[in-house]
């Protein structure tokens, strides 16, 4: 059957609007808080809505990616990682030639290490398959035990079993030290909504991070100067500065 012009006109007009939603019908429809929405939003991972006027819409294409990310977080992933496979974050360096040679060797030898430290965002796979570091400064002190005489293979592995052990420890952490954080805001920093929220939902979630980042590097510095004294390792000479990665 030949449809007239007038016919494929009528279809048109017909046919329904793209779906549109408002920050709160989208989180109802994926069941995520419209926080973790603006979260996901302000890393990158979830593209800004459609603005018309002074409202936010969002479409099916959000819909999608949200999905995707509830279903990666539900295999374990954390956002770090799936930054890495949903392409958002790119590999942290280029690794050098022996470097590369040596994730390869790892890949093949010791999936189960590179599997590990890919569910925590340390590692991530190229599109064409190889693997890459994507955080430096958490690879680098674990290749730096082979100095100690520690193989890579086991420093790796130490790293995603540590890594392990302290998710559970700082999910608590986060949520706790994140709810009393809210609760010192200006009362006229709470009532803020609009673009001007994301921005403050960004600055506040890196604020957090970079927070609990340094308190556990100095109860770690002073822990670990005890505990090789203890070990009879002898005098230890602690790096406070954080300093660069080599990789």
């Amino acid at each position: 059957m030949t449809a007239t012009v007038s016919h494929l006109g009528d279809r048109a007009a017909a046919a329904p609007a793209p779906e549109r939603y408002t920050i709160d019908s989208l989180a109802r429809v994926v069941g995520m808080s419209p926080r973790n929405i603006r979260a996901h939003q302000a890393r990158g991972l979830l593209a800004p809505p459609t603005r018309h006027g002074r409202t936010a819409y969002y479409a099916a294409g959000h819909v999608r990616r949200l999905e995707s990310i509830k279903l990666l977080q539900r295999q374990g992933f954390n956002l770090v990682a799936i930054e890495a496979m949903l392409g958002v974050r790119r590999a942290a360096t280029t690794p050098t030639e022996p470097l590369t040679a040596a994730l390869s060797r790892l890949a093949t030898e010791h999936p189960a290490i590179v599997y590990a430290l890919a569910r925590h965002g340390v590692l991530a796979h190229t599109p064409d398959g190889a693997v890459t570091v994507a955080r430096a400064r958490a690879v680098q002190p674990a290749l730096d035990l082979r100095h100690a005489g520690v193989p890579i293979p086991a420093g790796l592995t130490l790293l995603s079993e540590v890594l392990d052990e302290l998710r559970l420890v700082a999910e608590e952490l986060v949520r706790d030290a994140g709810t009393r954080m809210l609760a010192m805001r200006r009362p006229e920093a709470a009532s803020t909504a609009g673009p001007q929220l994301d921005h403050e939902s960004a600055a506040l979630t890196q604020s957090l991070i970079r927070l609990l980042s340094e308190a556990f590097r100095v109860v770690a510095e002073n822990s670990g100067e005890a505990a090789m004294a203890e070990f009879g390792t002898g005098p230890t000479d602690v790096d406070r500065r954080g300093g660069k990665s080599d990789l």
